[in-house]
């Protein structure tokens, strides 16, 4: 069992650095990134919030979404409070199955590379193995 555990971990890390963007394991609200904190606060009850502190797992899967599902596009200046001001939910319409698109964002003034609806995909399953193993430990 425990030579099963560490294979999966190993498999989970290697998966984890071939990816462009890994994938963060939320313990707390405060893991979160700035954006998903900012987010969370500006459109979840108190009661939601409360359940997503509870809910480890939903939680930084949120978090993904919200802060790590897209890249700003290369050869310009992000600055931290742009970063803060992009929402990637409003963008959910506009992502593809099998291929990132490129879209401009009004709020912040940038383009941002929205991952394919594959690669979230992929990146949530990741997130759903990484919390498995922690909880067979």
């Amino acid at each position: 069992m425990k030579t099963t555990i560490i294979l999966a971990v190993l498999w989970i890390s290697f998966a984890g650095f071939s990816q462009t963007n890994t994938v963060t394991i939320i313990q707390q609200f405060s893991d979160c990134a700035p954006v998903t904190q900012r987010l969370i606060q500006a459109n979840f009850s108190t009661q939601q919030r409360l359940d997503l502190e509870k809910d480890l797992r939903k939680l930084s899967k949120l978090n993904y979404v919200m802060a790590q599902s897209y890249r700003f596009a290369d050869n310009q200046m992000v600055l931290r409070s742009q970063r803060l001001l992009f929402d990637a939910k409003a963008y959910d319409g506009q992502r593809q199955k099998d291929r990132r698109v490129t879209v401009f964002d009004s709020t912040t003034g940038l383009y941002i590379e929205l991952f394919s609806w594959n690669e979230m995909d992929q990146q949530l399953m990741q997130i759903d193995i990484q919390y498995d193993i922690v909880s067979c430990n």
